[in-house]
């Protein structure tokens, strides 16, 4: 009997695109740091001087020259959309083959607004999975900068399978009034990156559980808007304390009680322990509704600067109308009410009430 062996490579590839979209997501995917093998990194914008200055993106994309000749959109979505709609056989191309599509821009500008609805919606014709990480405006760029932000997200929304939303005003709450305001910025991008990172890891390294892309993809595939938990930790039961992290992190802006589905990913380095991770997927379960079948995976990361370091990345989807519930929260009180019956959003010197992730950041252990 004749036999045939076939070399079968021991993790298939995953064909993931990182698309940064607009000033904000340009200069997100400029910083973020990823192996150029697990990903395909590229950038999108009105503004070709922008572009320009993205040498390290091996793929830079105009969008809409006969619309805006290369000199942005003026912030105002409607000609962002347009200029995205002229560029869309460029973009089609670049995204063919993708089996992950990641989006990454700001509400409320030209570009990043009026673009990520019609990419997220081409990637899907495409048959990619497409996960959107958005950025929401400061509440003092109220007026259109508000409301063209609300609008796109809820046109991104409808048109990407789910969409990650981090609030820049929620991330205010904790930076410390003598911050620059670079740095202050910088934290946004910091929590986006790792959140990215968690993700296109898990699905690019080799998993130590049963986690494949199928996975990934019936837990976001029309989940819609998520809520994101980030924890980090090192040392002794590492995977344990991070894990707490994600699940009580500050920025899950909504019940995690009420989520139909979970994804959770430990990434550690080669110090990574199956009693330790054995207890923090037990916490997961825990934690969450005995309904829920959450989809956790697990892997090694050869890139990690302290190989007793885990981090934890967690997307919840199907959480209902968390939007609406910060929006109520931080509205003014009405009349004859007090500050005492309002949530407090003031900065707090007590760095006790800094998120566990934003805490390692300022530390430089992130």
């Amino acid at each position: 009997m004749q036999s045939t062996s076939t070399t079968l490579p021991s993790h298939p590839p995953i064909n993931i695109k990182l698309v940064g979209l607009g000033g904000c997501g340009g200069n997100l995917v400029s910083a973020i740091r990823l192996p150029s093998a697990q990903v395909d990194m590229i950038v999108a914008n009105t503004d070709q001087q922008d572009l320009v200055g993205r040498v390290n993106i091996p793929t830079r994309i105009l969008l809409g020259p006969q619309h805006t000749a290369g000199k942005g959109a003026g912030g105002v979505p409607e000609v962002g959309a347009a200029a995205t709609r002229e560029s869309e056989p460029v973009l089609a191309k670049a995204l063919t083959g993708a089996d992950l599509v990641v989006l990454v821009a700001g509400m409320g500008g030209g570009t990043g607004t009026g673009a990520a609805p019609i990419v997220a919606r081409l990637a899907r014709q495409l048959g990619a999975l497409t996960l959107a990480f958005v950025t929401m405006p400061f509440l003092v760029e109220k007026g259109q900068r508000s409301r063209a932000a609300e609008q796109g997200l809820a046109a991104l929304t409808e048109a990407a399978d789910a969409v990650v939303v981090v609030s820049n005003q929620k991330i205010l709450n904790f930076v410390d009034p003598r911050e620059t305001l670079t740095k202050a910025l910088t934290y946004s991008n910091t929590i986006l990156s790792a959140a990215i990172s968690g993700v296109i890891e898990q699905l690019s390294l080799p998993s130590l559980m049963q986690l494949d892309f199928s996975h990934v993809r019936q837990t976001l595939s029309n989940a819609g808007q998520t809520m994101l938990g980030i924890g980090s930790a090192s040392g002794n039961d590492a995977a344990q304390r991070a894990v707490q992290q994600a699940l009580k992190c500050d920025l899950l802006e909504g019940n995690l009680m009420k989520a139909k589905r979970i994804f959770v990913s430990i990434i550690g380095g080669n110090n990574l322990g199956l009693h330790d991770v054995s207890r923090a997927i037990d916490n997961i379960h825990q934690t969450i509704d005995n309904d829920i079948n959450p989809v956790i995976g697990v892997a090694n990361s050869p890139a990690l600067n302290h190989q007793d370091r885990v981090r934890v990345t967690l997307i919840a989807s199907k959480v209902g109308s968390f939007r609406r519930l910060h929006h109520t929260m931080t509205t003014q009180p009405p009349s004859g009410s007090t500050r005492a019956d309002q949530p407090s959003l003031a900065f707090t010197q007590d760095q006790e009430n800094l998120p566990p992730f934003l805490k390692l950041y300022r530390r430089g252990k992130v």
